[in-house]
């Protein structure tokens, strides 16, 4: 098995999370020149809510769990709350519930690219890259400048051995993350195609 298809295994969400119309990043990549993900997370009133975003900031994935599952019996409607959840579980490597929590997000807000690119990782994760393959394809429909997306579908193109399709798709990453002004992605892209040369 090539090193890149060991790796994909290990894939791990990272996250560039949204508080309050501010961009902050967490470490949570484990191996971060292969795994880039953006996730929107909307601040919501409710303090639960409020209480799992501030624990999934320190790393406390079970708490945050804890604290979305209560706010989403009362907001079974809130696509966010099943987008952080998901990604809680899937630091814990709970994928299939992790995935499961993404399918109900995109359920309840069908057009959201985040979420597509989110649950893409997942399924890179849990080893379904023809699926991976398929979310991020979703999510780039719905937002044709999503850098990450294209980053994240670069990976799995080259794990399937689709060296041409992840060039490609670096390429426009490369191109996207410069146009933002995104330099880490920028250089992790050029890295890359460089490796791919």
């Amino acid at each position: 098995m090539k090193s890149i298809q060991t790796a994909i295994l290990l894939f791990a969400l990272a996250s560039a999370v949204e508080l309050c119309q501010a961009e902050r990043v967490f470490g949570y990549v484990l191996i971060p020149e292969l795994t880039r993900t953006q996730i929107s997370i909307v601040p919501a009133t409710n303090s639960l809510f409020d209480r799992g975003l501030q624990k999934q900031e320190q790393e406390d994935y079970a708490g945050a769990i804890e604290d979305y599952t209560e706010f989403l019996k009362t907001n079974p409607n809130h696509s966010e709350g099943y987008s952080n959840r998901g990604f809680a579980k899937a630091m814990l490597d709970k994928l299939q519930e992790a995935l499961q929590d993404f399918d109900r997000a995109i359920a309840l807000a069908p057009n959201n690219a985040d979420a597509y690119n989110a649950r893409g990782n997942v399924n890179a994760m849990a080893g379904n890259l023809s699926a991976s393959i398929q979310d991020f394809n979703r999510s780039i429909r719905y937002n044709r400048n999503f850098a990450d997306a294209y980053y994240n579908r670069a990976i799995s193109r080259h794990s399937l051995g689709d060296r041409r399709g992840a060039k490609l798709d670096l390429s426009k990453a490369a191109k996207l993350f410069q146009q933002q002004q995104d330099l880490g992605g920028y250089q992790q892209a050029r890295e890359w195609i460089d490796k791919l040369k």
